[in-house]
């Protein structure tokens, strides 16, 4: 049997009070349509179209050359 404390308790669950009612006015396209662009997204990398990664990865040196000028950038401000 566990003892009984006027310490407060370390658990931090919640526990609802009330019955929620259902959302009933929530709009039930959204969850289809996150299934149907996901679904859609995997076809063209199957496929191997071009839009699915060519065209939103930038060149290794391009990324390195932008961060570097970043950093520069930042010490560049906290040095006035």
């Amino acid at each position: 049997m566990p003892e009984v404390s006027d310490l407060p308790s370390s658990s931090r669950a919640l526990v609802p009070l009330i019955r929620l009612a259902p959302h009933h006015d929530a709009p039930r396209h959204t969850a289809v349509h996150r299934i149907a662009s996901f679904v859609t997204q995997l076809i063209a990398t199957s496929e191997k179209l071009p839009q699915t990664r060519e065209k939103r990865r930038a060149d290794p040196a391009d990324v390195i050359a932008a961060y570097q000028a970043t950093v520069l950038r930042i010490k560049q401000l906290n040095n006035r």
